[in-house]
């Protein structure tokens, strides 16, 4: 009798639990733009050291817009579209998501190059266990924004994945990927010309069928370097 008691007891615990879950993750997609907000007034001091020689200038408006060229060409391309009001909102609604994307992947995946290392110990904590998570809501955010725009823009535009492409890299916890994207991303901000910045001929050519690869052919040596680095772009 007690034995039965107690299984209920805990049956209804259990269910009570997994009841909460949902709610709770449905809070907390509502609130990512009070997270983005909180984040955001630190943005200015997140400053990279021994990764880039230079950084990129564009017109995308965002702040860490070197962590993607795709991304970069996509809102510079938004910037300058011709889109109503609601396309406007979007657009700023994606700037504001991916700016903060971008900022957990430094922390989670570029720690390292972080120059104020007090502040980077203490971000690191708090987002070395929800990023992933948090990067899943702005991912499904985003697309959800991409869909919202008009179709005079939305068919257009130059990369409408690069926040999957991100959001993977984010919850992978794959050291060689992340080190795959740090190869590229100093490849493409090199002052120095070198062998391998001249694959950068190739970064862009990914077409959904075998752009990249045939690109990357002149690149026999590195062949298998140059079409991740196009894949990845």
């Amino acid at each position: 009798m007690y034995n039965l008691i107690f299984t209920i007891i805990i049956l209804i615990i259990i269910i009570n639990y997994l009841n909460k879950t949902p709610a709770l993750m449905t809070n907390y997609s509502i609130d990512i733009f009070k997270i983005e907000a909180k984040y955001s007034k630190i943005y200015h001091k997140i400053k990279m050291q021994h990764l880039f020689d230079k950084y990129p200038g564009g017109n995308d408006g965002l702040i860490f817009g070197y962590i993607c060229p795709g991304a970069m060409k996509t809102l510079e391309y938004l910037n300058k579209s011709d889109g109503n009001k609601k396309d406007k909102l979007l657009v700023d609604k994606i700037k504001k998501l991916t700016d903060l994307q971008f900022f957990i992947e430094i922390i989670v995946i570029y720690g390292k190059y972080v120059k104020d290392r007090e502040l980077y110990l203490k971000l690191n904590k708090e987002l070395s266990k929800n990023g992933c998570q948090l990067s899943k809501i702005i991912t499904k955010n985003i697309s959800t924004f991409f869909s919202e725009l008009s179709t005079k823009i939305s068919k257009n535009i130059p990369d409408d994945f690069y926040h999957i492409r991100h959001n993977t890299l984010i919850c992978s916890n794959n050291k060689k990927l992340a080190l795959e994207r740090i190869e590229l991303l100093k490849s493409m901000y090199k002052n120095k010309k070198e062998k391998f910045s001249n694959m950068n001929k190739c970064l862009g050519r990914r077409d959904g069928v075998s752009g990249c690869r045939d690109c990357c052919q002149e690149f026999k040596s590195n062949y298998g370097q140059c079409v991740r680095n196009c894949m990845n772009y």
